[in-house]
């Protein structure tokens, strides 16, 4: 071979054996992609029965066990605020005055009209007296006496009129003193100073809360269940690690016409007022003996689109399974259905599992 040749080779061999070795690299790489699979260690349990307590999980809202709306019953001019919001109050204590001259001056007024008209009966009731002796003694015409007696009767009404219009003043006159007709906390307070009041118009309430009502919607499915005297546990936001006992005090029997339900009012002492009117309630009706169910950890549990699965360990890979869910007792979940008792499950890192993939079971 010439050298010509020889030389026009060597970048030839050189670019195939460089692509012979590249080659050899990247099979090399993908070989050890290939075996390098991941394996993820997790701990496995079983399914278990626990003791399920027959109840009714509800939603509602906390109202005060007594509430009194605060309104003038006469109208006036506020002088003085005696409450504020959460001020607490006895009953019969004084909420708000209003200005009592006009009610003084009234009262005055309808007390010399009576004085005027008692006079007037006085008079006419001895006039009457003896008019009625000469009528006996024929010394009177009838018509006469006839107008003695209707003036006496006209007195009489007169002075009755005279001292109902003075009982009216005397009662605005208290009424000028706004005050609550039960004890408790006063709340909703929109009334200033000055303000000019109209009968019937609220101005704030007091709400008794040393017990309160938690307000919930049975459901025609479930009233046949509810009965007076069914205990009940009831929990708020914020207040999670502090549940509270109540009892079914109140049952409407007839359902409202839009939703279809039956409000219930369950009765919780609430000594401390941790519960306030407004405050939404979880609430828990035991309505009968606990059964036994299956169950497994909340930690075995994963979600996709709205369902729930668990992980069966088979041989070396794990197979993901539907279940049906029901009530959460404590750290357990009960499985309605899709396990059965005893089945082997995974119980952790259940959210970076997929269906088939290769585990290894700690011990």
């Amino acid at each position: 071979m010439s050298l010509k040749w020889k030389l026009w080779l060597i970048p030839v061999v050189a670019v195939l054996a460089f692509g012979i070795l590249r080659g050899g690299a990247l099979w090399g790489k993908e070989e050890i992609i290939d075996s390098d699979v991941h394996v993820q260690t997790v701990a496995a349990g079983e399914v278990i029965k626990v003791n399920k307590d027959s109840v009714l999980s509800l939603t509602g809202n906390v109202e005060a066990y007594q509430q009194a709306v605060i309104s003038a019953k006469v109208s006036g001019r506020v002088e003085q605020i005696v409450v504020e919001n959460g001020t607490a109050v006895a009953a019969g204590q004084a909420l708000v005055r209003m200005e009592e001259k006009d009610f003084v001056n009234a009262l005055a007024m309808n007390q010399a009209a009576l004085k005027k008209a008692e006079t007037n009966l006085l008079t006419n009731q001895n006039n009457f007296q003896r008019f009625e002796e000469l009528h006996k003694q024929g010394a009177v015409s009838q018509k006469d006496f006839e107008d003695i007696e209707m003036a006496l009767k006209i007195a009489e009404a007169d002075a009755a009129s005279a001292a109902a219009a003075v009982s009216n003043a005397e009662e605005a006159l208290r009424n000028a003193t706004i005050s609550s007709p039960i004890g408790g906390m006063v709340a909703n307070n929109n009334v200033k100073t000055g303000q000019i009041l109209a009968p019937g118009v609220s101005l704030m309430s007091v709400e008794n809360i040393s017990s309160v009502y938690v307000v919930v919607n049975i459901e025609q499915n479930d009233i046949t269940k509810i009965k007076k005297g069914l205990k009940a546990e009831v929990t708020v936001e914020g207040s999670q690690d502090h549940s509270f006992e109540g009892v079914v005090e109140l049952i409407n029997p007839v359902a409202s016409k839009g939703a279809r339900v039956f409000e219930t009012k369950i009765k919780v002492e609430n000594p401390n007022q941790d519960l306030k009117p407004g405050m939404f309630a979880k609430v828990q009706i035991k309505t009968g003996d606990s059964t036994e169910v299956l169950a497994v950890p909340q930690t075995a549990l994963t979600t996709l689109q709205g369902m729930f699965f668990v992980f069966l360990p088979e041989d070396d890979k794990v197979k993901r399974q539907q279940v049906e869910v029901g009530q959460l007792i404590g750290d357990m979940i009960e499985v309605k259905s899709g396990l059965d008792q005893g089945q082997q499950i995974v119980i952790t890192n259940v959210n970076k599992l997929k269906d088939q993939d290769t585990v290894k079971i700690a011990k």
